[in-house]
């Protein structure tokens, strides 16, 4: 279940498409720079594949993809932002990341305020230096159905076996 958004949470900011987005820092590993992705079939559209990262396989995700923006082949100078759900380890691919950011009461907005509740992924809004970032909790924006269809390919592509 998500955290509700407060002031003096840190916030790693990153953008897609010419649009800011933000996760907890609490939820992020670390970001790395692009790598090579090796597809696996029976997942999610929004999975790319899969990433060996000393010696640790994790799903790489097109945040593109699973927030229904324009596509775009992965980039040498894109980032990953690994990130811990309560599953799994995945890499979010991203266009770049910004940096850290800490919230102020002012900066914050309950996502109940602004938008429909059902069917909204978005955990908050936050405005910074008059943008606003759409905050996401990787719990929420995961579907049930989703973190099953990444759980199985990747424990076959463990096992050695191919999910088709």
């Amino acid at each position: 279940m998500s955290e509700s958004l407060h002031a003096g949470q840190t916030l790693v900011l990153f953008r897609l498409a010419e649009q800011r987005y933000a996760l907890r820092l609490a939820a992020v590993e670390r970001v790395i720079r692009s790598v090579a992705v090796t597809p696996v079939p029976e997942t999610p559209a929004f999975v790319l594949g899969l990433m060996n990262l000393a010696g640790q396989l994790l799903p790489v995700c097109s945040l593109r993809r699973w927030l229904g923006l324009a596509d775009r082949p992965v980039r040498p100078d894109d980032q990953m932002v690994l990130v811990r759900t309560s599953s799994f380890t995945l890499a979010l691919v991203v266009d770049e990341v910004e940096g850290l950011s800490v919230t102020e009461a002012a900066q914050t907005v309950a996502v109940a305020d602004t938008l429909p509740a059902e069917g909204c992924r978005v955990d908050g809004l936050v405005k910074i230096k008059g943008d606003i970032i759409l905050l996401y909790d990787l719990e929420k924006l995961l579907r049930p159905d989703e973190r099953q269809r990444i759980l199985q390919a990747t424990t076959a592509e463990l096992r050695g076996e191919s999910t088709a």
